[in-house]
């Protein structure tokens, strides 16, 4: 996956767009990407520790919850 900016950053933009979209269809190929976004970080979790990981957790799970808001 490539990727334009941090991991972190990346995963934060993709949830404050789902929050953004709430209500709203997004396409197929959205969703898919957010999947697959989801899974590199949790995958970069393991080369983070600290600060950098504590944000990048809190980050996933929030991207998380809006995905699992749209499965309803």
């Amino acid at each position: 996956m490539n990727l334009a900016g941090s991991i972190l950053e990346n995963v934060k933009n993709a949830a404050s767009s789902a929050r953004r979209l709430r209500g709203h269809p997004v396409y197929k190929d959205t969703l898919t990407y957010w999947t697959e976004l989801l899974q590199e970080a949790r995958h970069a979790r393991k080369d983070l520790e600290g600060p950098g990981l504590r944000a990048l957790e809190a980050a996933i799970i929030s991207l998380e919850a809006e995905l699992a808001e749209r499965v309803k």
